[in-house]
C-alpha cells in the first residue's frame, strides 16, 4: 500500500510543469531512495537527511547549469548510510549543489565532518543513473558521529564477525550516548541484543531489541524477527559453538557455566 501511494504521487508529479513541483509540497525521503530511483525523481522537490563529508569541485560531464562558477559542489553520506562500515563510508555522494548566490553560501562553508543537515533540494538531472541535486535550502541538525562512536561501532561489529561476543559488547555499549543519531543508536542497540541472544541473556536481549525496534519504526524485519526469538525460543540463537580455549573466564557464554557445573557433578559422582 506504502510503496503504491509513493508511485501514485511521483506519477502525479511528473504530470506537473517543474515549476509547479518546485513550489509544491516537497517529498519526505532519503538520499538512498533519490539515488536508488533517479529518473522517478527527476524534477521532484525532496527534503533528506544527510551527513556532511567536504567540499568538493565537480566538472561537467555533460550540459548542466551546474559549473564551478555558479554553483559551490558538495559530498555528504545519507542520514541512514552505516558509515561505520567501510563499504557505507567509501559510498559517498558528491551531487549536490548550492548556488553561490544563496544566503546560507558562508553556513555551507564551515558545515563540520559528520554534522547532520537536513536538505531540500531539486533533482534538476539525472547522468548515469545518478541524480544531480540543487540545494535549495538547508538546515544544519542536532546530534551527529564523530571518529570515537565510528570506532566502536565498527570495532564491535568486527569483533561480532569473530563470535568475541563479550568484548563485542563491551565495543558497542560504548556508541550510545548524547548526541549520537538515531540510525547509529538502533544499529549499536540491534548487535548488543544479537550479541546478548548469543550468550544466552534473553531478557537483555530482549531490552536492547525493543528500543532498536522503536528507533527503527519497527521496518526491520531482522530485529523483529531476532525479538520474536528472543521471546518465545531463546535456546536456539545461542552460540554454542566458540572455541572456549580462545576465551577467558570472562568472555565465556552464560551457559557455558551450567554446562560445567553439570560436568563436575558427573565427575564427582563418578569419583564416589
Amino acid at each position: 500500500m506504502r510503496t503504491a501511494f509513493f508511485v501514485s504521487f511521483l506519477l502525479g508529479a511528473a504530470a506537473l510543469p517543474a515549476q509547479d513541483r518546485e513550489f509544491g509540497v516537497p517529498v519526505n525521503t532519503t538520499l538512498a531512495h533519490v539515488r536508488a530511483e533517479a529518473e522517478a525523481y527527476k524534477n521532484v522537490k525532496v527534503v533528506f537527511t544527510v551527513q556532511f563529508a567536504s567540499l568538493g569541485r565537480i566538472s561537467n560531464p555533460f550540459f548542466t547549469k551546474f559549473t564551478p562558477t555558479d554553483f559551490a559542489n558538495f559530498y555528504a553520506w545519507g542520514d541512514e548510510q552505516p558509515i561505520w562500515q567501510e563499504k557505507g563510508y567509501d559510498d559517498v555522494f558528491g551531487m549536490l549543489f548550492l548556488s553561490k548566490t544563496h544566503p546560507k553560501l558562508e553556513q555551507l562553508y564551515q558545515l563540520r565532518l559528520y554534522q547532520r543537515v537536513k536538505c531540500t533540494g531539486v533533482i534538476r538531472n539525472t547522468f548515469q543513473g545518478l541524480p544531480w541535486i540543487e540545494v535549495t535550502d538547508f538546515e544544519p541538525l542536532a546530534g551527529q558521529l564523530d571518529t570515537a562512536v565510528l570506532t566502536h561501532l565498527y570495532r564491535g561489529e568486527k569483533l561480532m564477525n569473530q563470535r568475541l561476543w563479550q568484548r563485542a559488547i563491551a565495543e558497542l555499549s560504548l556508541a550510545p550516548g548524547a548526541g549520537v543519531p538515531e540510525t547509529a543508536t538502533c544499529a549499536a542497540h540491534k548487535n548488543l541484543g544479537i550479541c546478548l541472544l548469543r550468550l544466552g541473556e534473553a531478557q537483555a536481549a530482549i531490552g536492547y531489541l525493543e528500543s532498536a525496534s522503536r528507533l527503527a519504526g519497527g521496518n526491520d524485519h531482522e530485529v523483529e524477527e531476532l525479538l520474536a526469538t528472543a521471546r518465545t525460543q531463546p535456546a536456539t540463537a545461542i552460540d554454542r559453538t566458540v572455541d572456549a580455549k580462545s576465551l577467558r573466564d570472562a568472555e565465556r557464554p552464560m551457559w557455558e557455566a551450567f554446562d560445567g557445573s553439570r560436568k563436575v557433578g558427573a565427575t564427582t559422582r563418578d569419583m564416589r
